[in-house]
């Protein structure tokens, strides 16, 4: 190979690198994505443990005590083992494994949290409307309905996220048809 201030391959002055080969476009958006999906499961993971925090009877922890949690409260735990099947998939550059992880999200993730959401509508009218937190569970000072739904929006977007890397991911791995061989 030449160097700067070297001897040059006969018949080229060296600008002539618009040739040479290229990672393709597909293989890029791959690579990128796939570790964007790394780092919203592992956000997701951090939620999980929120999550857990939560449901655990309120002896078990030093913290103040927790409301009672619901049935749907559970339900969104059913989506931290699909995050397993979406970093496999990923590792193999699978679309079948993401598909599911979509869906799973989308079904046990994203439904759950809204209806959490809806549940906590109420309290959280109250705060922002009249101000007022009178008879409202209050966690800490703050009205736990409010800090609830705040994190469960935070789960949402998160969630709305993993499955638009998935989607990319899904895209960028899809075979290429109508290719000039």
């Amino acid at each position: 190979m030449a160097s700067r201030s070297g001897k040059m391959v006969d018949g080229t002055d060296g600008t002539d690198y618009q040739h040479r080969e290229r990672v393709a476009a597909q293989y890029q958006v791959s690579a990128k994505n796939k570790s964007r999906l790394k780092l919203f499961v592992f956000i997701h993971w951090l939620m999980g443990g929120i999550h857990i925090l939560r449901l655990l009877p309120s002896d078990i922890l030093p913290l103040p005590p927790f409301p009672a949690p619901t049935e749907i409260d559970y339900a969104w735990l059913i989506s931290l083992p699909f995050t397993l099947v979406a970093v496999s998939a990923c590792r193999k550059s699978k679309p079948g494994g993401l598909n599911v992880f979509q869906f799973a999200i989308l079904g046990v993730g994203i439904c759950p949290l809204l209806i959490t959401l809806f549940f906590c509508s109420p309290d959280v009218l109250q705060v922002i409307v009249s101000g007022s937190t009178k008879g409202l569970f209050m966690w800490n000072g703050y009205p736990f309905g409010l800090m609830w739904s705040m994190f469960c929006v935070f789960c949402v977007l998160v969630h709305i996220a993993e499955i638009a890397v998935a989607r990319t991911l899904m895209a960028a791995w899809a075979p290429r048809h109508g290719k000039k061989a």
